[in-house]
């Protein structure tokens, strides 16, 4: 029996793992909601005090290695990150080309 919807799984380049295509896009995600930084330093030092909550910092090296696409960061993270870029951003997971 043939398919008729297309598998939901998100772009990714020639090579990358869906997990590393995954990560790719939220370290793109951080630039965009944070775009008055001007450096990766500054970057991270932004996001890591909107994210820090008083049960639950965040510190500029897990952004760093957010940015750097060593580790992922957990669901709570991704969803407010997505809420200060613009649920639009969604879009790029799986059309790269629709999202601004």
């Amino acid at each position: 029996m043939e398919k008729s919807f297309m598998k939901c799984t998100p772009i990714r380049k020639a090579g990358l793992s869906a997990e590393d295509a995954e990560r790719e896009w939220f370290a793109r995600l951080l630039w965009r909601a944070f775009p008055e930084a001007r450096s990766e330093a500054e970057l991270a030092e932004l996001v890591a005090e909107v994210l820090t909550t008083d049960r639950r910092p965040v510190h500029a090296r897990t952004v760093r290695n957010w940015l750097r696409c060593v580790n992922a960061p957990s669901f709570r993270y991704t969803m407010q990150v997505i809420a200060l870029a613009g649920a639009e951003s969604l879009f790029e997971l799986f059309d790269p080309g629709e999202a601004a």
